[in-house]
C-alpha cells in the first residue's frame, strides 16, 4: 500500500504523514516514510523555481517511491508525484509530457489525501517561501488537478475546518 499527502507547501503534510507513520506502527502495520524530495534538490525552488527544477523534483518523487515501497508494507509519502507538478503549472504552464507521466504514476498510489492551506503552519525555514500569494496560487492547482485527473472521488480531501492533526489521521485511518 502507498500513501502520499498532496497540497501546498506549508500545510503540516510533514507532521501528519509521520503522525500516521506512528499510528500504523503502533497498529502493527509495517509503515515506513518518504520525506519531501524538493529539500534535497540543487536547483532553486520556490518563485525562483526552474523548469529544470520541477522536473527534477517530479523525476526524482517517482525514483524514491520506487526505492522505497518494496522495504516496507505501507509507505506513506508526505508529497506525491502530482506535488511537483502543481509547482511546475504554476510557473510554466501544462506539459502533456509531464501530465501523462503524473497521471500514469498516480494510479500507483492506494490512497491520496489533499491537505488544504492550514492557518499558522507557513513558517520560514531554510527551504520554505513564506509567500502567501504563492502558497495560495499553488495551493488552487491542486484542486484544479484533482478535477481534472477525475479523482474527485478517491482523493480523501481535509477540509478547512479547525481539525487537530491527531482527528485528521484519525479520519484517515477509518478509510484505510
Amino acid at each position: 500500500m502507498k500513501i502520499a499527502f498532496l497540497g501546498t507547501h506549508g500545510t503540516g503534510k510533514t507532521t501528519l504523514a509521520h503522525d500516521l507513520v506512528v499510528k500504523l506502527k503502533k497498529q502493527g502495520v509495517d509503515a515506513g516514510f518518504l520525506s519531501e524530495i524538493a529539500r534535497k534538490c540543487p536547483f532553486p525552488l520556490n518563485e525562483d523555481a526552474t523548469k529544470k527544477t520541477q522536473i527534477w523534483i517530479i523525476l526524482n518523487q517517482i525514483i524514491a517511491e520506487m526505492e522505497a515501497e518494496d522495504r516496507c508494507g505501507t509507505l506513506v509519502c508526505d508529497r506525491s508525484v502530482m506535488d511537483g507538478y502543481c509547482y511546475y503549472v504554476n510557473k510554466f504552464g501544462r506539459s502533456s509530457v509531464l501530465e501523462a507521466l503524473v497521471r500514469e504514476h498516480l494510479k500507483t498510489y492506494s490512497k491520496l489525501i489533499r491537505v488544504p492551506i492550514r492557518e499558522g503552519l507557513l513558517r520560514k525555514d531554510k527551504v520554505r517561501s513564506v509567500n502567501e500569494k504563492f502558497q495560495k496560487d499553488v495551493d488552487r492547482q491542486f484542486d484544479r488537478f484533482v478535477k481534472l485527473f477525475g479523482l474527485e472521488d478517491s482523493v480523501q480531501m481535509i477540509k478547512k475546518e479547525k481539525l487537530s492533526d491527531e482527528e485528521i489521521i484519525d479520519k484517515v485511518l477509518n478509510t484505510i
